[in-house]
């Protein structure tokens, strides 16, 4: 996924900035949209593409560009699709269209309330749902050309930590956890004086918590109240938020009451101990030097592309 996309799709803020209403601008007229500046394999880019694009990337990416620019990076995102598409990669209409709901919904607005907010910009929202097409696309061909040439070795990440003076011996270290969920079950349709009295019900068993063997046994008492088997985590596989919340939380008693789909749920940390195995900065790093692949291989499959495609000025 671009590092554009995956912002777009995650970052309230971005978004909160694209609705937010600076004053009306009207979109060019009809004819101004007609003025084709160049076919790509067939399909025309206007003056009216080249002037959307520009506000889009600087609403999206905080980007300046001029229109000579923006007509390379149209063209770009044309050669996304149709490359993509001719390798068996495409998104139809139906899904670019959930895509552009999914990025309303996550931030409280309907497509149409997202489709406005644009408007007001002098935006299009057929101009976003075709970069978001073309991302998405193209990030998954790249991907699958990537998995066939990935050559990430723990040797390389070593080089790179040992660059910037980092202990190789922590990167080879990891804390691994057993925990155990236990959940309050409250069904979806109870009225909110039930979910605050399971609330209740799991601080006192909270407090009470002390060590797993008779806290889960005090759990397991408790009506409605489902246990989990214990299972195994590592730190390198949490979010940073997860991993200061269990370090924080004692061996033997439970993280705060978190309210869910399921009820009113509680982790128990019943184990805590370092082991020889992948750390949080060397996934980290790993991540980072895979980026670096990928974006590497992605310029290259697009010069191969340009190289391939035809191309038309007018």
């Amino acid at each position: 996924m671009s590092g554009w996309f995956r912002a777009a799709l995650c970052a309230p803020a971005l978004l909160a900035g694209l609705l937010a209403v600076a004053g009306t601008a009207a979109l060019p007229s009809p004819a101004q949209a007609q003025q084709i500046l160049v076919m790509v394999q067939g399909q025309p880019i206007t003056s009216f593409d080249v002037s959307q694009w520009i506000k889009l990337v600087r609403l999206t990416e905080r980007r300046n560009i001029n229109s000579k620019q923006a007509l390379d990076e149209l063209i770009d995102q044309q050669l996304k699709i149709f490359t993509a598409k001719r390798y068996g990669v495409s998104a139809d209409k139906e899904e670019v269209d959930k895509m552009f709901a999914s990025m309303a919904s996550r931030n409280g607005r309907t497509p149409d309330q997202l489709a406005a907010g644009l408007a007001q910009q002098g935006l299009s929202a057929a101009s976003l749902k075709t970069k978001m097409q073309a991302d998405y696309v193209w990030n998954s061909y790249v991907r699958g050309r990537f998995s066939s040439v990935a050559t990430i070795r723990d040797s390389d990440i070593f080089a790179a930590m040992e660059d910037k003076g980092e202990d190789l011996t922590k990167a080879q270290r990891t804390t691994e956890y057993t925990v155990r969920q236990i959940v309050l079950v409250v069904s979806r349709t109870a009225p909110a004086s039930e979910r605050s009295r399971r609330i209740g019900e799991a601080n006192a068993l909270r407090k009470n918590f002390t060590d797993c063997e008779s806290g889960v046994a005090a759990a397991r008492a408790m009506r409605e109240t489902v246990v989990r088997e214990p299972v195994i985590r590592t730190s390198a596989d949490m979010s940073e938020q997860a991993r200061k919340v269990m370090s924080d939380v004692p061996v033997g008693h439970t993280t705060a009451p978190e309210v869910t789909q399921a009820g009113v749920e509680l982790i128990a940390v019943c184990g805590r101990r370092e082991i020889v195995g992948e750390s949080v900065r060397k996934k980290e790093v790993r991540n980072e030097l895979q980026a670096k692949q990928l974006d590497s291989l992605s310029k290259s499959l697009l010069e191969e592309a340009r190289k391939q495609a035809m191309i038309q000025y007018r």
